[in-house]
Parts: structure tokens; sequence; C-alpha cells
């Protein structure tokens, strides 16, 4: 996880950072364990805030033992506490607290707790460690914040997430009323900590006690243009008003920012709009309407082209109505996320012409009912793997909020709350070979890709009925395409060898447009199928990769000083074996092979010698 740790603002910077300096890590949320000063140093002449500073144990536990008390604070008012959270000292805090020093001990030109210093810097295992020793998160600091609020200023994500996980309202508010969204669409410009806020469902409701003021209010005096887009992605409400009556727009119109009343405008056009009653209405049947339009279209656009009219313009100004339908249809009916089905209903349709072109036309002319069996059955195979691949569950992570939150506080206590080990998007905990798919906004096990084709994710669920369906889809085309050629070599006259290729174009146009049009459409998905087939099995076969895994590690590789070969990563068991576990040979018994659930897979069993030069994502 993501944590912005030199994000600092002048006047919220703990008392005596400064002197950091001496230690490049320090002030910018290490989280590692106590760095030992090199051997040679002689600290024994170091007085006891320095050794704390530095995290020197021996020093300090010297110190104490000849009559140091632990709770005497410095000149300005801080403690050996303070010292020890802000430059994440463990052992020191252990040690410290086990000699009676105050957990909550204020201190600072701030007023602040040692949880707060070790908040403000990022330090997540010097968090938990004094959670455990009962810091009290809910104490304000000298300028109102609590803990939370702390975190969300410094945009320390793992910390928030720890905090919520822990049992902490996502909408607790400072001495002023204000929420942790509310003061992060205030105070930070960006999408980051509002876009993870709001994955926990604060209220969007809540105001402040002075000026009542909504987040959606604030985030528009702020002028936060990425704020105002994630509020009303979220459903904000844009007729809440203010103390002074005023409800978000009226306050964008007194800042002038045209780009805030835009969107602020629009969404209120689209939520009080007809379309948006009749998207929602529809919404139960946007496929099966979207798909019975695309297989009207697809027969209307080849039947204009079939027409006998030699007149362009009246075909012209048919397509034009046609392509004009379209746009009033999706605009009325089909909303955003219902359009990103758009190519797979044209497959589909593309599919079912291609199929009654081949009974209606090709059947008859291509002889006996025995030569059109392999294209019959590789049909039954395309629509069976395309449905298995639309239908099944690729290998979504799916997990309740109980248990997000277990994982959560399970993996920042054993320090591995990061973007390796948890997804910021889903709130979990990502299996090995795992990915966030940004279209289905899922993580899926063993993630291939998402397929604009099919629809869906292709991961460790339907990897293999999707290698199936492109197998069976470059059959049907290439067949499809040389029954084509059959049919115009024979029913066709063409002169090809005597007036080149051209011509030859002319003449089947003339004889017949709507198999040009559906050899034109079936050519384009042999293609797309017989590069991405050829891909996929280089991949299963040679590299025991997926697509994801392919392309992130040659990008790593390119940007790596040491490159490695795909072929030596753990996932490649030699060709014969990578086939054999893919596709679940057996081979009556003589294969052996583990099933692995990758949705629960979070450990690899590997050889050393192929981990050398790789690392995990």
């Amino acid at each position: 996880m993501h944590s912005s740790h030199g994000h600092q603002h002048g006047h919220h910077r703990p008392h005596g950072v400064h002197w950091q300096a001496t230690h490049p890590h320090e002030g910018k949320g290490h989280s590692s364990q106590e760095e030992e000063l090199p051997l040679l140093e002689d600290y024994s002449s170091w007085d006891i805030v320095k050794a704390t500073q530095h995290g020197i144990l021996e020093r300090c536990q010297e110190l104490v033992e000849a009559g140091y008390d632990v709770r005497q604070p410095d000149k300005e008012n801080v403690t050996l506490l303070h010292w020890a959270a802000i430059n994440n000292r463990q052992e020191l805090v252990k040690y410290l607290i086990s000699k009676g020093a105050i957990v909550d001990q204020l201190g600072g030109d701030l007023n602040s707790t040692p949880l707060h210093w070790a908040i403000r810097q990022g330090h997540l295992q010097m968090v938990i460690l004094l959670l455990s020793y009962g810091a009290d998160p809910s104490l304000i600091d000298g300028e109102g914040y609590c803990s939370i609020h702390l975190a969300v200023l410094f945009q320390h994500m793992p910390i928030i997430a720890y905090f919520l996980s822990k049992g902490q309202s996502i909408d607790t508010p400072d001495i002023h009323g204000i929420t942790p969204l509310i003061l992060s669409v205030k105070q930070i410009i960006g999408p980051e900590p509002t876009g993870f806020l709001l994955k926990f469902n604060p209220s969007l409701n809540a105001v402040d006690k002075l000026q009542k003021n909504t987040a959606l209010h604030w985030a528009i005096l702020s002028g936060n243009i990425n704020a105002v887009d994630l509020l009303l992605a979220a459903g904000a409400n844009c007729d809440v008003q203010n103390a002074k009556g005023e409800t978000p727009l009226d306050v964008a119109l007194q800042t002038r920012n045209h780009l805030i009343i835009h969107m602020l405008r629009e969404e209120e056009k689209l939520r009080h709009s007809r379309s948006l009653r009749l998207l929602k209405a529809t919404e139960k049947y946007e496929f099966p309407l979207l798909l019975l339009v695309s297989v009207i279209v697809m027969w209307a656009v080849g039947y204009i082209a079939d027409m006998n009219s030699d007149s362009w313009l009246l075909k012209g100004s048919l397509l034009a109505l046609i392509f004009l339908g379209i746009q009033l249809f999706t605009r009325y009916f089909i909303g955003q996320k219902g359009q990103r089905n758009v190519p797979t209903v044209f497959f589909i349709s593309s599919v079912f012409w291609a199929f009654m072109t081949w009974f209606v036309w090709l059947l008859p002319a291509l002889g006996a009912l025995v030569f059109q069996i392999p294209f019959i059955l590789s049909t039954v195979g395309l629509i069976y793997n395309f449905y298995k691949t639309w239908t099944t569950d690729p290998g979504y992570i799916k997990t309740s909020e109980e248990e997000r939150k277990q994982t959560i506080v399970t993996l920042a206590e054993a320090g591995c709350l990061d973007y390796r080990m948890f997804c910021t998007s889903c709130l979990v905990k990502k299996p090995l070979r795992s990915n966030h798919c940004i279209i289905c906004n899922f993580c899926v096990a063993k993630f291939d890709q998402h397929c604009l084709w099919t629809g869906h994710c292709i991961g460790a669920g339907n990897h293999l009925y999707f290698v199936l369906f492109l197998i069976f889809l470059t059959i049907v085309g290439n067949w499809m395409l040389y029954a084509i050629l059959v049919y115009w070599r024979d029913h066709c006259p063409t002169t090809y060898k005597q007036d080149g290729a051209w011509t030859f174009l002319t003449q089947i146009v003339f004889c017949s447009p709507w198999l040009l049009y559906i050899f034109t459409i079936t050519s384009l998905h042999t293609i797309w199928a017989v590069l991405m087939l050829v891909i996929q099995l280089y991949q299963i076969a040679f590299l025991g990769l997926t697509s994801h895994e392919r392309m992130t590690f040659l990008m790593k590789s390119r940007h790596s000083k040491r490159p490695f070969s795909l072929r030596t990563t753990p996932f490649n068991h030699g060709c014969f074996q990578n086939l054999a576990e893919f596709f679940h040979w057996r081979c009556f018994g003589l294969l052996k092979h583990p099933e692995v659930d990758w949705t629960k897979q979070y450990m690899l069993l590997f050889d050393p010698a192929k981990m050398k030069n790789f690392q995990v994502v």
C-alpha cells in the first residue's frame, strides 16, 4: 500500500524533526528496525536524548540504570518516548515503557503524544506497538487532530486502514466537527486519500460544526476537482444546504471554478433527466436488449450493402440513419457500464450471422453433409467454450467486511501491509499471481487479462475455456473464409488472373455484397483469434506465465540492471509439464501434478536456483 511519506506541511511538522538529517531514512516513514551507527562510533559520551534519537539501546540502559528518570521531559517538554517514537526505535520504546514512561505523555510545540509523532512520520509498526501498550488514538493534539485525522493529513493509508479495521469510526470528528473525509478533500489536492476513505463507506452528508458544510462543499471551496469527481461518483447529495443556505452549486458559482460548475450542472441534469429514469428501468435488460439491437443493426448494414440500388448516396444516408439511431439508443437505454459489453455483443452477433450465412448460402454450395460435420462440431465447441468463458468465475477474490478488516490487522501487525501483499482497491490480501482488474474492479486469481470480446476477466477459473474458445474460433473462422472463397470461385464470374485483385474485388462486390461483408467481419475475428492463440500457447507451453505476468516481467527486466530470462521463473516446469498442468492431462495416471487453488495460494514452493534473479509480484 502506498503512502506519501514525504508529505509535510510546515506547521504540522512534529517539534524536533529538523535534527534528523543525520539519518536519510528518518522522517520519511522508514519502518525498519533500529539502525545502529557504525561500530567505530564512540557513543559513551552521548547524552540520553541523542542516544535515544539514534537508537543506542546500550547507552540508554546505562544512563537509566545510573538514575535517569525516563519520564523527565527536556526543556521543550519532549520526553524520551517521543524521540524513540518519531525515529521508530521499537526496542527502545519497549524498554522505556518497562521503566515507567507514560505512553500518552503530551509534549512538544504541538502538545502531541508519542503516537501522534509516530503517525506523522508514517511508522506503522511503531503505531501498532504503542497501541498495544495502551496508547489512546482518540486523544487530540494542539491543532485539534486525533490519530486518524493525522494519518489522513499526512496520507499514510496503511495507518488509516489499520485504525479503521481496529474499530475506529470512519466519521470520527475533530473539535471542529471535521471528519476524516472532509479533512481529506479540504487539505489534500488529489484523488488520495479521498478515494481510499470512500471504500470504507463514510457519511457523505456529515457536516462541520461551524459552517455546516458537507465534504462536497469543502471540496468545491478548496478547488479539489479530483475530490469533487469522486464524491459525485459516490452519490454525494447536491441539494444539501450549509449554514448560509447554499448548495454545492451555489458555492461553486461563488468560487467561479468553471470546470466544477460544469461538473455539478451535468450531474444535476443527469440525476433529474428522463434518460436516467429510462436507464434505471432497463438496467436489468441491458445485455439482451443490446444484443438484440446489435443483431438487427448487423443485418441492416449488410442488407443495405446488398441492395440492388446503385445509388451510393441512398446507401450512405441509410447507414447514417442507422448510426444516429445507435447513438440515441445508447444514450437513453444503455448506461456506461453496459457500453462495455459492445464488443461482446458485436462478436456474438458476428457468430450468429456467420452461421446463418453458412446455413443459407454456403451449405447448399459445398456438397455432401459429411463435409460440413467438422464445421458444425467446431461451431458447437466454439459456442460452448465461449459460454463457459463468459459465465465461469475467473477467480474473483471475495471476502466479507469482517474478513477484510481482519486481513488488514493481520498484515499490518506482520509488517506486510503494502501493495505487494494487499490490494488497496478491494481491501483484500492478494493471492500469489493475482491482480486487480480496473474494469471489473475485482482482484482475480492467476490473472491473465480482461478480454473485451468475452466481456470478462480471464483467470484461474476460466483460462482453459478461453484457450479452447480461441482454438475453436480459429478453426471456424478459417473454415468460413475457405467456404466463402469456394463460393466466389464457383458462383461469381471473376477474372482475377487476367485483371488483378482490384477488379476481382469489384466483381465479388457486385456478385455478393453480403458475403463480402461477412468475409470482412470473419477475417477480423479470425486474425485476432489466431494472434492471441499463438501468444497464449507460447506463454503457457514455454514460459508457464500469464499475459499479465509476462508483460510485468518484461517491463521489470528492461528497467533492471540485472535482466533475467522469462524461462527461468519458478512457474516454468518445462514445456510438456506446463501443458499437462494447464490442460489437466493425466495420461491414464502416468502424469501427476498438484491441483492448486490460486484464490487461496499465498506462498510458493520454488527452486532457489530459479529465484536468483526473480522477484514475485
